[in-house]
């Protein structure tokens, strides 16, 4: 499934009429995304930008995928088991129970 997104719009001309993530254009030219909440942006990234999309030039396309913060929440679950997998906390070190034995 390919996701069309919207043209970009200037920062500075144009600002979203719904609540939601949208991709931003970095003064640098790089992408990130930053999400639209009540007239302003919120969680935006630490470089400024001047551009921003939508992932989705028709909402309705969309309809019966909203967002809510279950959704979010079970995201950053997944996202921190993974990294949980890779970088496990110095409190999970093997223990004298995990070692393998000599005698085996």
């Amino acid at each position: 499934m390919e996701i069309e997104s919207t043209a970009w719009f200037p920062l500075d001309e144009h600002a979203p009429v719904r609540d939601g993530w949208y991709e931003v254009q970095l003064t640098s030219g790089e992408t990130a995304f930053s999400k639209f909440t009540d007239g302003a942006w919120t969680e935006k990234p630490v470089l400024a930008f001047t551009h921003w999309r939508g992932l989705a030039s028709d909402p309705s396309a969309g309809a019966g995928t909203e967002e809510n913060i279950g959704a979010e929440a079970t995201a950053a679950e997944g996202v921190r088991a993974v990294w949980n997998a890779f970088f496990p906390p110095p409190t999970d070190a093997a223990k004298p129970a995990d070692t393998p034995r000599s005698d085996a």
